[in-house]
C-alpha cells in the first residue's frame, strides 16, 4: 500500500501570525539548512524556517546589481508588522542609493555611551581635565544606569532630559546643571570624533540655581573659632584648617601641596596645579610661613608631603571631623571647610583691601569671578571710603555744610 504524499506547503502566502505559527520544521533530510517563505504583501520579505522549527525574518534585496539579504531578527520576537516596516525603511535607503546591510554595520560600530566615556571620553579628560575621578564617578554611577547602554547616536534630547530631571529630583538644581554640562562636553567630543551630527543637550534648559553660598566667620565667630580650634594644636588636621583660614587657598590645594613646592626663605608657594588650569605663586603671611616652618621642623624628612595622610602613603583628604570637633567647642553652626577661604577673602575685603587684591590672593581667573562672589562684602567697605570722602568734603569748612536741607558733618 502506498503512503499518500502529504500537500506540500505554499511557499508564498500573505504572511499573518497564525499562518507562520502553523508551519511546520524545515525537512530534517532536506539538503538545504532553511525553508524560506515569501511575504507577498512586502516584495522582498522572507521567513526561514529551521530544522530545529526556530523562524527568521530576512530580506532580500538587490543592490547596484547585486543580490544580497539582512537578516531582520527571530520570530516571534520580531513580529510581521516589525519586519515589514523594517523591509519599508530599506527600501527607503535603497532609494537614496545606500545599502542597508553597510548602513547597519555602520552603525553597529558606533559606541555605546558607556562604550565612549570607557573607550575615548575618559583617556581624554585625564589628560584636561583635573575632576575627571569626579567624572568618571557620574559616569559609572547615574549616566551609566540611565544612558550607558543606548548607542550614542541614538542618545536624544528626551533622553538627557529625563536623566537631567532624575538629578534634579533626588540632588540640589546646581548638582543636575553639572552632569548636563558633563554630557554636553562628551557630546561635544563626540562630534569631533565624528559620530554624532549635533549635540542633544543644546536645548535642554538648566534648573535654575540657588544664589552662592556667602557664609563666613563673622568678627565674634573668628574670635570663638580660633580659640576652639587652640586645643587641637599641632595636629595635621588643625594646622590644615587655620592655613586654610590664613591663606584662602582651596582645599585640595593646600592638603596636595609638597614640600617641594614651598620655599621657606622666600615665604611662598608655588601651585603647580590649580582650578584655572595653571601654576601660580601664592605668598604667605607673616602667621601662615611661622606655621609651615613649625610643620617642617617635625616633619619626617622622607615624606613629600606637608600634610601626610593619617594613613598609607598619601596626602590629607578630609578635615571635616577636626572643624565639627571645633565648631561644637566654640559654638558654631554651618560651617564647611570651603566657608574658610570665604572667610580669609571677606576679612580683606572689609579691611579695605583691594579687589584686584583679592583676586590674585584667591587666584580666581579674573576680577570679575571675585566681583561676583564678594560683592556684597564690598557695600560696607565702600560705605566706609564714602564716608572718608564726605569728611573731607565737610573739613573744608569750620562748620557743617549743608546741601539741599542735609547736613554734611565733618
Amino acid at each position: 500500500m502506498q503512503h499518500e504524499k502529504k500537500p506540500e506547503t505554499l511557499r508564498q502566502f500573505r504572511f499573518s501570525h497564525r499562518q507562520i505559527d502553523a508551519l511546520p520544521e524545515h525537512d530534517r533530510n532536506s539538503p538545504s539548512a532553511m525553508a524560506e517563505y515569501s511575504d507577498t504583501e512586502v516584495v522582498g520579505l522572507k521567513l526561514a524556517v529551521s530544522k530545529s522549527g526556530r523562524k527568521y525574518f530576512w530580506h532580500r534585496y538587490r543592490f547596484r546589481g547585486r543580490k544580497k539579504s539582512l537578516k531582520l531578527g527571530e520570530y516571534p520576537s520580531v513580529s510581521v508588522t516589525d519586519a515589514r516596516l523594517m523591509v519599508h525603511e530599506n527600501k527607503n535607503q535603497l532609494a537614496r542609493d545606500l545599502d542597508p546591510a553597510a548602513e547597519r554595520n555602520k552603525r553597529r560600530k558606533v559606541p555605546t555611551l558607556a562604550e565612549f566615556a570607557a573607550e575615548t571620553y575618559l583617556p581624554h579628560a585625564k589628560l584636561h581635565k583635573k575632576s575627571w575621578k569626579d567624572d568618571e564617578s557620574k559616569i559609572r554611577r547615574d549616566i551609566g544606569a540611565m544612558l550607558g547602554s543606548i548607542p550614542i547616536n541614538e542618545i536624544t534630547t528626551r533622553d538627557v532630559m529625563q536623566l537631567h530631571s532624575a538629578i534634579g529630583n533626588r540632588a540640589a538644581a546646581g548638582t543636575a546643571n553639572r552632569f548636563l554640562a558633563l554630557l554636553s562636553g562628551m557630546f561635544s567630543l563626540a562630534i569631533k570624533c565624528e559620530l554624532l551630527d549635533r549635540n542633544p543637550v543644546r536645548n535642554v534648559k538648566k534648573f535654575k540655581e540657588a544664589d552662592p553660598r556667602e557664609r563666613y566667620l563673622s568678627g565674634d565667630e573668628l574670635g570663638r573659632f580660633l580659640v576652639a580650634l587652640n586645643v587641637e594644636a599641632g595636629k595635621t588636621a588643625a594646622n590644615a584648617i587655620v592655613l586654610l583660614l590664613l591663606t584662602g587657598l582651596r582645599r585640595m590645594e593646600l592638603f596636595s601641596l609638597r614640600w617641594s613646592e614651598v620655599d621657606l626663605g622666600r615665604g611662598t608657594i608655588r601651585l603647580l596645579s590649580t582650578k584655572a588650569g595653571r601654576g601660580r605663586t601664592v605668598v604667605l603671611n607673616s602667621s601662615a610661613l611661622d606655621i609651615v616652618k613649625k610643620i617642617k621642623q617635625d616633619a619626617d624628612p622622607a615624606c613629600p608631603w606637608v600634610f601626610p595622610a593619617y594613613r598609607g602613603d598619601g596626602h590629607l583628604v578630609d578635615v571635616r571631623k577636626a572643624l565639627a570637633r571645633t565648631m561644637a567647642r566654640a559654638n558654631i553652626s554651618d560651617l564647611r571647610p570651603h566657608d574658610l577661604r570665604r572667610s580669609f577673602a571677606s576679612l580683606g575685603i572689609n579691611a579695605g583691601v583691594d579687589l584686584y587684591q583679592i583676586k590674585d590672593l584667591l587666584g580666581h581667573s579674573t576680577v570679575a569671578v571675585t566681583q561676583r562672589a564678594y560683592a556684597h562684602l564690598q557695600q560696607t567697605t565702600l560705605r566706609s571710603a564714602s564716608e572718608i570722602v564726605a569728611k573731607t568734603i565737610g573739613d573744608v569748612s569750620s562748620k557743617p555744610i549743608e546741601l539741599l536741607g542735609v547736613a554734611i558733618h565733618h
